[in-house]
């Protein structure tokens, strides 16, 4: 189960949830062959195994927490440019779909041609060679973990769990502001907390149930939007260094419609975070670290 169980140890329980996620995308990328759908879902294994390691950083200790944290990011990144070259496509038949007749030409047939050209590159590196020599760095996470001592002989669990979690909203809630830029990577910063802030919240939901799925609900649709806003930011990079694939007016109408979808999904994403992040940090993980004590003594 990835929750946290009332008949457990809250860290052992983290540490248990991060094993069964790690070993989930091990088992994604245990195929003869790997499809787009082993690949999304190795990432997303991935994505949450690192947010459950912020919540036992304060128990493992930096050099561990560091040496984990960059096992997971170094397995993620090829699989993460196997599937941005997909998305990229998706990006497309969005914005002709949501904004016909503005980018339908059959003239754009070009440019998707070379985003195809470039997923398959993309996905030609993701060899069974390259799969095996992930799947061993996540096996040997597994082994070290194991090995983790996380018995908090100075307190309770919660005051390690419960400063991951403030760790990962107070990050999020000054990236917001930093993100009011605009900015491409601004956003980009902003959207990997909420990602994390959501499968934090997913891990700690039976504290809390209504209110804590529904929280986590709400990061779930800000990091979607905040998501789907750097995917087109990928898309536009990628539609002006391919300017000589467009001809007449097609670079200016779908290069517009990207500019004009990015704006939506962004003042979602700010109207969103500003529900989400309305809280001061320490009062919000102090909230939820009483409704854990009650959870815990029940």
């Amino acid at each position: 189960m990835a929750e946290l169980q009332p008949d457990e140890a809250g860290l052992s329980g983290v540490r248990r949830i991060l094993q069964a996620w790690v070993a989930g995308a091990g088992d994604s990328l245990h195929k003869k062959k790997i499809s787009d759908a082993n690949i999304h879902d190795a990432r997303k294994q991935l994505k949450r195994s690192r947010a459950a390691l912020r919540l036992l950083r304060g128990a493992i200790g930096e050099i561990a927490y560091r040496r984990e944290n960059a096992a997971l990011r170094d397995t993620a990144r090829p699989l993460g440019r196997a599937r941005d070259s997909k998305v990229l496509i998706a990006a497309l038949d969005d914005l002709v779909g949501r904004y016909d007749p503005g980018t339908r030409s059959p003239r754009l047939d070009k440019f998707r041609r070379v985003l195809r050209q470039e997923q398959t590159s993309a996905r030609q590196v993701i060899t069974t060679t390259l799969a095996n020599q992930l799947r061993k760095a996540l096996r040997d996470l597994d082994m070290r973990s194991r090995r983790w001592n996380l018995k908090n002989i100075k307190g309770d669990d919660w005051d390690i769990i419960g400063a991951g979690l403030q760790r990962i909203y107070r990050h999020g809630r000054r990236l917001m502001k930093v993100a009011g830029s605009r900015d491409t990577e601004d956003l980009h910063d902003w959207r990997k907390q909420a990602k994390y802030l959501w499968h934090q919240l997913q891990i700690l939901e039976p504290v809390w149930p209504g209110p804590l799925r529904e929280l986590a609900s709400q990061a779930h649709k800000l990091a979607d939007h905040l998501g789907d806003d750097h995917d087109l930011a990928v898309l536009r990079a990628k539609v002006t260094s391919h300017s000589d694939a467009f001809e007449g007016k097609d670079y200016d109408a779908l290069i517009a419609v990207i500019d004009r979808r990015r704006k939506q999904l962004q003042n979602r994403a700010f109207k969103l975070g500003a529900r989400i992040y309305e809280e001061k940090p320490q009062r919000f993980v102090g909230r939820i670290g009483q409704y854990w004590r009650l959870w815990r003594n029940e």
